[in-house]
């Protein structure tokens, strides 16, 4: 079985809910979330396997198994909040000249031309203007996702083949056709794993994402 891009998102996300939502709400969506991935439920099979929708239902409840229970759910909590510290740490200096030399130099690999980077998917040549502004990019939407896939040389075709999506939602991811996509979780998976394709930092661009899905479907 595929590694599902849903494993990657805390509990929250699988049952749709903001961290501050009340035992109701958790409940309520724990509701909803069962529905939508029951094995009852066509649309589901269009995108994975019967193995896949059942470990997404197995999500769901180890989901509600946590954020269901007061003590779990505040140990959770805390888990999330260390997590979020560590990935706020500042990254280590570069190392000195001294600590270079007493490490053993391997070649750096030359199957590249100059000015040129890959993804698994592709080659393309680096536009250092391009790359500067998309380090600067904090909303991404479908038309950025689509530049980014362009500039990086991957087909509509292999994204999808990849990712397993289908071409009809991974065009309507492209175009903001939020009616068109998913469950909020099943999308936010789309995004991530789009993301980790063209080498982005797949929280950033996940959230941005989300905030304008969700400020449309409510």
């Amino acid at each position: 079985m595929k590694n599902l891009a849903i494993h990657s998102q805390s509990y929250y996300d699988i049952l749709e809910v903001s961290p501050q939502a009340p035992p109701q709400e958790i409940h309520r969506a724990y509701q909803r979330a069962r529905l939508a991935y029951s094995p009852d439920s066509p649309a589901l099979y269009t995108m994975f396997t019967p193995e896949e929708a059942k470990e997404l239902l197995r999500l769901v409840e180890e989901a509600y198994t946590v954020l269901g229970h007061p003590e779990r759910r505040k140990a959770y909590d805390d888990q999330l909040a260390r997590e979020q510290t560590l990935n706020e740490l500042p990254d280590f200096p570069e190392p000195s000249p001294e600590m270079l030399e007493s490490q053993p130099v391997t070649p750096p690999k030359k199957d590249l031309p100059e000015g040129y980077a890959r993804t698994r998917l592709s080659t393309y040549l680096v536009d250092p203007q391009f790359e500067q502004e998309l380090r600067q990019i904090r909303d991404f939407n479908g038309a950025v996702l689509k530049r980014v896939r362009e500039y990086k040389k991957i087909s509509l075709d292999q994204l999808c083949d990849e990712t397993r999506i289908g071409r009809p939602y991974m065009t309507a991811l492209e175009v903001d056709d939020y009616e068109a996509l998913p469950a909020a979780v099943f999308t936010r998976g789309f995004v991530v794993q789009v993301a980790r394709i063209f080498g982005l930092d797949e929280k950033i661009v996940a959230d941005s994402y989300m905030k304008n899905f969700k400020k449309y479907k409510n």
